[in-house]
């Protein structure tokens, strides 16, 4: 119980520090004129979970932006996870997608992300803190403006889940930091984003989770703060017998 108190003590630090962060930042970017905007997720998932160590996933999202009126993206994502140890997960993923580039119309783009998981349950709470480094390109031709575009980066989230076998909902908190790498420049965090989300269990036939992200960029001479409600379908298809 005490180790249990201790876990839940520093995440809850951790949820105050990252929040004072970022009211203190809003604070201060309303003075420099900050931007913002609401955006809208919906996405459909297939896992495939193997022998207890394997899970494919398949995942099909549609991203609109400009408070919601416009396709910002789409793209299908298929990643592979090995659980290495009880308490760590590797996974590969990469991702195919079509951005709106808005007069120059749609551009195809690549995305690859190599994650590592620790993870542990503490009674009806699991944590998992996830480290994942990208890298984005576009298809083709890279005009002049996207040679010293943000291709590679690295992201650190730390999320908190409640799961009870009494009742169907499962609500989750999460932080995560992204670290972006721009050509001929040192590292830096350029953004915040906080997730809450309530996933509802419809046991054989799946999963709804319905979320909402708060993201904050850093550093920046015209911050944004971008709000995200995002629907989600989640179907997974377990064997775990050899």
């Amino acid at each position: 119980m005490t180790i249990l108190r201790k876990v839940r003590m520093l995440f809850l630090c951790s949820v105050l520090f990252f929040w004072g962060s970022i009211q203190n930042i809003k604070a201060q970017a309303v003075k420099s004129g900050t931007t913002s905007d609401f955006e809208s997720w919906v996405y459909a998932e297939v896992r495939l979970k193997l022998y207890e160590r394997w899970t494919f996933e398949l995942m099909e999202q549609v991203r609109l932006n400009k408070n919601s009126t416009q396709i910002d993206k789409y793209f299908t994502r298929l990643s592979v996870g090995y659980e290495l140890l009880k308490y760590m997960e590797f996974k590969v993923a990469f991702r195919f997608s079509e951005q709106n580039k808005r007069e120059r119309g749609y551009k195809p783009y690549y995305r690859t992300n190599v994650d590592i998981a620790f993870k542990h349950k503490a009674e009806h709470f699991s944590f998992n803190y996830r480290l994942r480094y990208q890298f984005k390109n576009r298809l083709g031709e890279t005009d002049k403006k996207e040679e010293n575009s943000l291709k590679h980066g690295l992201r650190f989230r730390a999320k908190a889940k409640y799961k009870s076998q009494k009742i169907p909902l499962e609500p989750s908190f999460a932080v995560e930091m992204f670290y972006q790498y721009e050509k001929r420049s040192l590292s830096m965090t350029y953004k915040l984003q906080f997730t809450v989300a309530l996933a509802y269990d419809l046991k054989k036939y799946g999963k709804i989770e319905l979320f909402h992200h708060l993201e904050q960029n850093l550093f920046s001479s015209s911050p944004k703060t971008v709000g995200i409600i995002g629907l989600g379908y989640i179907y997974t298809i377990s064997k775990l017998k050899k």
